[in-house]
C-alpha cells in the first residue's frame, strides 16, 4: 500500500486535498476513482482537468509511487499571450503603475563601481 496525497485548488484563495492509500500499481485514474473527488466537486470531470505529479504533467495511466502528489490543474481563465500583449500596450500608453513595471537593471550600481567609490 502506498500512500498519496492528491490536491485539486478550485480557486486561487483555496485548495481541497484528500490523503489516500491505495494499492501497487495503481494508476491515476483508479485513485481518483477511489477519492472524494467526484463528491467535493460533482460538477466537474477530472479528465476534462490536467494532471501531474510533483508539477510534472502525467497522464491518467501513469503507475503512482510511495508519497507521489497528485495535483489537478484548473483551466486558465486568460490567455498569457494576450495578458503580455496588453502590457505592452499599456506600457507604451503610460497607464502602467510602478509597481507594474520590472525594474530596469541598467541603473543597478554593479560591484565594481561600488568599490572605487570607496
Amino acid at each position: 500500500m502506498y500512500q498519496i496525497q492528491i490536491i485539486y485548488s478550485d480557486r486561487a484563495e483555496h485548495a481541497w486535498s484528500q490523503d489516500l492509500r491505495v494499492a501497487s500499481n495503481t494508476t491515476i485514474e483508479q485513485a481518483l476513482e477511489q477519492s472524494d473527488f467526484q463528491l467535493q466537486f460533482p460538477q466537474l470531470d477530472w479528465r476534462e482537468l490536467g494532471l501531474g505529479i510533483f508539477g510534472l504533467k502525467q497522464t491518467a495511466d501513469y503507475i503512482l509511487q510511495e508519497g507521489d502528489r497528485l495535483e489537478l490543474y484548473r483551466g486558465l481563465n486568460f490567455d498569457p499571450k494576450i495578458s503580455r500583449k496588453r502590457r505592452a500596450i499599456h506600457r507604451k500608453a503610460g497607464i502602467l503603475k510602478k509597481k507594474h513595471l520590472k525594474p530596469d537593471r541598467s541603473k543597478r550600481i554593479e560591484y565594481d563601481d561600488y568599490t572605487k567609490e570607496t
